[in-house]
């Protein structure tokens, strides 16, 4: 069920934009507050509504989606009037989604009222967002808290433990998810189990609870079980906000084959990342390697008119690049350094 394109109009940091999207691996770059996470969080709101709320009037939806909005983003006192880009007078911001079979538009007024102007939804769809911290240390006991009290976590964070709370699939799925998540389960030294309301990774010298993991190596147990429960299907979209937090160049690039297995299975991703290693492995698969899976890198650039976006199959196809940027500068003062 993947994204196609996206229209943008006043939303946060956007001006006028419009984005189109692979259906294999998206990789967003930007500097901080280029607006990426927030461009994910969108998508993912709509397509996440889309998937629990796709079969009612349109009304009952428009109505789950200002919910999911307000959940997903936490503004103050849930008013979506905070996500219009800044400036004097009443504005609106509108918003257009186009996938395989789904076409969702609607406006968001300085007034805080969502209003669908566009309203179709079919198929079924799976999505997923992980955000930057990881959420399996976590887990024992959040969605319980989540529901009964006020906590500062956003809901993405609640919807990844659901997710999380599925157990193993069995049969023919749980041996095709096992051989997916069997690179990984070796970087672990084990597998992951749910076990009451605790994550459990069984090692030959014992089990060792989540908590006593490496937050990296919790990142990488969380993708495990995600895959082995089935929640990261065929089908399924991916958005994952730095997947290169905490996580040593190793795990980085067993993290880039893992992507590219993920999407060969039919699972669309979208990614932002500040990581060079990362990107540029991604890219070199395109460049040198052919691979069959899908690229688009998207560059996000803020400006004092909003923000400028420019795309391509390769790295070397944007605009700008922050991160390379960053990393010849870096080489730069290394070669004043050494001569002087």
């Amino acid at each position: 069920m993947s994204i196609r394109q996206i229209s943008l109009n006043q939303f946060s940091g956007f001006n006028q934009s419009e984005l189109s999207f692979s259906p294999g691996i998206n990789v967003l770059i930007g500097v901080n507050g280029s607006s990426k996470s927030h461009l994910m969080k969108l998508i993912y709101s709509v397509w996440k509504t889309a998937e629990s709320h796709g079969k009612t009037q349109q009304r009952d939806f428009e109505t789950h989606l200002k919910t999911k909005l307000a959940g997903v983003f936490k503004p103050e006192n849930d008013e979506l009037r905070r996500l219009v880009r800044r400036a004097p007078g009443q504005r609106k911001a509108s918003v257009a989604l186009c996938g395989d079979n789904h076409n969702i538009s609607f406006n968001i007024s300085t007034q805080s009222s969502l209003t669908l102007t566009q309203y179709q939804v079919g198929g079924d769809s799976s999505t997923i967002f992980i955000p930057s911290r990881e959420a399996l240390a976590m887990y024992e006991g959040f969605v319980q808290a989540y529901q009964n009290r006020e906590l500062s976590f956003d809901e993405t964070y609640f919807d990844l433990c659901m997710a999380l709370s599925g157990s193993a699939l069995k049969g023919p799925r749980g041996k095709d998810a096992a051989a997916l998540a069997g690179p990984l389960e070796e970087i672990l030294g084990g597998k992951v189990r749910l076990e009451g309301n605790r994550f459990k990774v069984k090692l030959k010298s014992g089990d060792m609870e989540a908590h006593l993991l490496s937050e990296g190596l919790r990142k990488i147990a969380s993708l495990v079980h995600l895959i082995s429960n089935g929640s990261l299907r065929e089908q399924s979209v991916l958005f994952w906000d730095e997947p290169e937090a905490n996580l040593n160049p190793r795990l980085v690039i067993q993290l880039v084959k893992t992507l590219v297995k993920l999407a060969e299975r039919g699972v669309q991703i979208i990614l932002a990342s500040h990581d060079y290693l990362l990107t540029h492995e991604l890219s070199l698969l395109c460049e040198y390697e052919k691979s069959a899976v899908g690229m688009n890198f998207i560059s996000l650039t803020p400006g004092e008119d909003g923000l400028t976006c420019s795309s391509g199959a390769t790295l070397a196809e944007l605009d700008n690049n922050p991160i390379l940027d960053e990393f010849a500068a870096h080489y730069d003062r290394e070669q004043l350094l050494f001569t002087e």
